[in-house]
């Protein structure tokens, strides 16, 4: 039987998703100066690694004076949020590290999940255990790689960061000034086309984040380049089944991050086929095995449907489907 979360750690994660409400305002303290004779509200905020204050607006103004009492409330809220992810994380539940937390927020607040980004990779696998109440192998929850797929078209539009200027209606953003509110020190990989956006980029600390998106035409040149965020993302094969029917999910990071995350089962099987793309003795086919597994195992007894369903799609889709998922099936001695 898999080995369940305790059923109070299960309600508390499932009652902080549920207070991350979309839309909601960023928590913020409210001040008030008089400039010229006039009194105006100001909202301080915590935007990565530093706080901006930002201008609301006149103080005797009715809809300034709403707006900061809602960016209060979302204050309160956000204790009670961090409160919980403490207990979870109290409880043996991983959250991401420092670096990685950051850089989610920032995209996050970005408003670039809610566009069609798809969080995958190994930080999405360390989200799983709370989605399914259950543990999952924690060794092959390791990585200094955020990847991240560009699900929809609207992602490649440019995004409004919620840093305002004063008086302004708010910046308008491309990816590389977004990591740079999680880490200054975010730079783009240098590519062979020096006038092509990158699709890597890469902080001092080493955290590589990576934008991939599915191939929709044989023809079509890769990496694709997405304009508005001023980047490119690889296309690369399977992912369009990968990140279906994606779900929202929370990082326990700070006051909780709202991500999108593929669905487990079809993540199990996506990493099924891509373990046998990769060289037999790599270390990321040995993780892809590993999570592969772990996440099956779950799910043939917690939710055998489920899995079977995913299986059953992706083996429709052709005979590399079929061949990469009958392979690792094999090496990990599974049917």
């Amino acid at each position: 039987m898999p080995d369940r979360l305790p059923l109070a750690v299960q309600t508390l994660y499932a009652d902080l998703a549920q207070k991350m409400r979309p839309g909601a305002p960023l928590p913020g303290s409210i001040s008030r100066r008089t400039i010229h004779g006039t009194a105006r509200l100001y909202s301080t905020e915590r935007h990565g690694a530093k706080r901006v204050q930002r201008h609301l607006g006149h103080a005797d103004d009715p809809a300034v004076v709403q707006q900061a009492e809602a960016i209060r409330r979302e204050a309160r809220l956000a204790r009670d949020r961090r409160n919980s992810i403490v207990m979870l994380k109290a409880a043996g539940v991983q959250g991401p590290s420092q670096d990685v937390g950051r850089v989610l927020e920032a995209m996050s607040r970005a408003a670039l999940f809610d566009r069609g980004m798809v969080l995958v990779g190994t930080i999405a696998y360390q989200i799983y255990p709370c989605v399914l109440g259950c543990w999952l192998e924690a060794s092959a929850m390791v990585t200094q790689d955020a990847d991240f797929v560009a699900a929809t078209t609207a992602v490649s539009t440019a995004v409004a960061i919620a840093v305002e200027e004063e008086g302004g209606a708010g910046a308008r953003a491309d990816l590389l000034s977004v990591l740079r509110l999680a880490d200054p020190s975010f730079a783009g990989a240098p590519t062979l086309d020096r006038l092509a956006y990158p699709c890597r980029f890469v902080s001092e600390a080493g955290l590589d984040v990576a934008l991939l998106t599915p191939v929709r035409r044989r023809d079509e040149p890769s990496p694709v380049p997405l304009p508005g965020l001023k980047a490119s993302a690889m296309a690369l094969p399977f992912l369009e089944y990968l990140v279906e029917g994606a779900l929202p999910a929370v990082v326990l990071y700070g006051s909780g991050v709202r991500v999108t995350v593929p669905q487990p089962a079809r993540y199990a099987v996506h990493k099924l086929i891509v373990a046998q793309r990769r060289h037999a003795d790599s270390v990321k086919r040995s993780k892809d095995l590993m999570q592969a597994q772990s996440i099956i195992a779950l799910l043939r007894e917690a939710d055998p449907d489920t899995l079977e369903d995913a299986l059953a799609d992706a083996r429709r889709r052709g005979p590399a489907w079929r061949d990469g998922i009958a392979a690792s099936l094999k090496t990990l001695g599974l049917k």
